[in-house]
């Protein structure tokens, strides 16, 4: 017991330091150090270490007490900024998922319409260029099959070939827009959605009421890799929460909006990344353990998931409802 709370402290303290102190306390100093520099000489170097030498010079600052309220202040600042970022992470993720408060929800069904136009006619150009392929492959095929003249003819110009349509191209540009048909305002919200809705298409799988009961059955390496994705997404957030911090003191100092932004750029980054290895993964759960969460139910059988196994666990889960 004593090892397993010593280990214990020991990782809190290092969560603590990582998390809280070390962002924080950068943050912390980097409004201090621009509320001294201003708009007028955002990179004054020379007059910022004039100003911490004669802050150095004061009495005060060669006083105990001083200096250990000081310290105190600061790391007090630099935790309340670190839960602030980690609250507006919270509500950076809601956004980015599509999880928009009734306020939004008019920009929320606009932005979803504007996406749901676009991957519709990304997908229309897609089938129509599955048709064309068609078309000339089967045009292609009787000529190909024709036999040889035993007596050559007069020679006769080929005609013009018709150019065959990427489709793998036009897949590809349907499939960045979304995976399915979107349902909800942003990119990442649609991600997930999608590994519901291809699950349910696939398997006739409610992934909703199934998810708890498969991740029982996942071996650690499974639960180690989906809640690695997960714990991304959430330290993506987190960034995005930085990145609205700090804009906070580009209203005296404008380098901070470029910080800002570079943040945030690599915060989204780094979400959508973490969003698409999520649902990646969620779907692979599916695919490779869903078998075994039939059997778990009473409903074994032999070989790959089925539609009709499938809906026999959306019905035995959701008991009725």
């Amino acid at each position: 017991m004593t090892g397993f709370l010593t280990t214990l402290g020991s990782r809190l303290a290092e969560t603590w330091l990582s998390l809280l102190v070390l962002p924080g306390l950068l943050y912390v100093t980097t409004s201090a150090a621009a509320g001294v520099l201003g708009h007028r000489r955002p990179f004054a170097l020379d007059h910022l270490a004039h100003r911490i030498d004669a802050l150095a010079a004061e009495p005060a600052a060669h006083a105990t007490g001083t200096v250990v309220l000081a310290a105190a202040g600061v790391l007090a600042c630099s935790a309340g900024a670190s839960l602030l970022a980690a609250a507006l992470g919270g509500a950076v993720e809601r956004l980015w998922l599509g999880d928009w408060p009734r306020p939004a929800a008019r920009a929320a069904r606009a932005l979803t319409g504007r996406r749901a136009r676009r991957w519709e006619a990304a997908h229309q150009r897609y089938r129509r260029a599955l048709a064309d392929k068609a078309r000339l492959r089967a045009a292609a095929a009787p000529e190909e099959a024709a036999a040889p003249a035993l007596t050559p003819g007069p020679a006769t110009a080929p005609g013009p070939v018709a150019p065959v349509p990427d489709t793998a191209a036009l897949n590809e540009a349907r499939n960045r827009i979304a995976l399915a048909p979107p349902s909800r305002p942003t990119w990442m919200g649609d991600r997930i959605a999608a590994a519901d809705l291809r699950v349910h298409r696939a398997y006739d799988l409610d992934l909703a009421s199934a998810w708890p009961r498969l991740w029982l059955l996942l071996p650690e390496t499974g639960r180690a890799e989906v809640q690695h994705a997960r714990t991304a997404l959430t330290a993506a957030a987190r960034r995005a929460g930085w990145a609205v911090l700090y804009a906070v003191p580009a209203l005296w100092w404008w380098p901070a909006a470029l910080i800002a932004a570079t943040v945030l750029a690599a915060a989204w980054y780094r979400g959508r990344q973490a969003v698409s290895a999520f649902a990646e993964l969620v779907e692979a759960a599916v695919d490779l353990h869903g078998r075994e969460l039939a059997g778990a139910l009473g409903l074994g059988g032999e070989g790959r998931l089925t539609r009709e196994t499938g809906l026999e666990i959306t019905r035995v889960l959701r008991k009725g409802t």
